[in-house]
């Protein structure tokens, strides 16, 4: 109950008014702060994203190709759309080995 009450809260402002349309995702001049010790976390983002590449739709896939060459790094190395490009439709994705259970040792 108390979080539809926020809900109305937050939307009272635009009572009457019709909602205003999505807005189409597009490549921001941002980037991201984040601790070294994070750095797994982005990785394993990465490679998440790069794994469901083929099912994004091409919109999606050009604006997040534009998107990284737009992103500063750590380290200064410039990556253009080409070498993203490359590298997404290169990697090659390997099966996670199953761990033998700890119990039936």
């Amino acid at each position: 109950m108390k979080r539809g009450l926020k809900l109305c809260a937050m939307t009272e402002p635009y009572r009457g008014r019709s909602p205003a349309p999505p807005q189409a995702p597009q490549v921001v001049s941002k980037t991201l702060k984040y601790g070294e010790r994070d750095e797994h976390l982005l990785r394993r983002l990465a490679g998440a994203l790069v794994l469901q590449w083929d099912q994004l739709p091409d919109a999606l896939q050009d604006l997040i190709i534009d998107q990284a060459a737009a992103v500063d790094d750590r380290d200064p190395a410039p990556h253009a759309v080409p070498d993203i490009e490359r590298f997404v439709r290169s990697v090659k994705s390997v099966a996670i080995a199953k761990t033998p259970d700890a119990r039936s040792a």
